[in-house]
Order: structure tokens, then C-alpha cells, then sequence
């Protein structure tokens, strides 16, 4: 299926992985912590606000951040973030 995220994880505020789901088995746990430094370095940026994050390796990461918790989606493919947000219960973009 074209579009579809390669896995699924629940980040606490400090990067920590506490639940992950691997759908396609093209990204590991490992890519959350990349994902973390990433983030911590667009926060130097105040101009960039986007939840959608890339990496050099070819992932790229779509999150929301609630409270302590990030939900936060890896894939290798090209996905539209409405959509895949949009499968999210009681998420509002």
C-alpha cells in the first residue's frame, strides 16, 4: 500500500521510546531517538513549526505532542500527514 507508515511510537518528553509498532519492518527503534535530536534541533529555529520532521537517512517523521507524550509516525514513503493523522481518534489538525 503506497503511503503507508513504516511504524508507530509513543515518546515521553524526553525521547524515551515506551510503546512502539512496526509495521513494515523498514525502520527501527533506533529512528526515534534521531527523530528526538532532530526536533531538539528545529527548536533553536522559532520560524519552523511543522510536525513533520526529515531525516537524512530517508525517513520522515509526522507527530503530534499532547501534555508529555509524543505520537509520532516513521515512514520511508511518501505520506500525506492529514491522512495519516486523520486515522488518529480524537485528533484535531
Amino acid at each position: 500500500m503506497a503511503g503507508a507508515v513504516s511504524a508507530l511510537f509513543l515518546l515521553d518528553i524526553k525521547g524515551r521510546v515506551l510503546v512502539w509498532r512496526d509495521y513494515r519492518g523498514d525502520v527501527s527503534a533506533l529512528q526515534a531517538e534521531r527523530f528526538f535530536t532532530k526536533l531538539l534541533d528545529k527548536e533553536d529555529d522559532s520560524e519552523v513549526h511543522s510536525p513533520v520532521v526529515y531525516d537524512d537517512a530517508g525517513v520522515t517523521y509526522m507527530f503530534i505532542q499532547h501534555n508529555n507524550v509524543f505520537l509520532l509516525t516513521a515512514a520511508r514513503q511518501n505520506c500525506n500527514f492529514v491522512v495519516v493523522v486523520s486515522k488518529f481518534p480524537s485528533t484535531s489538525v
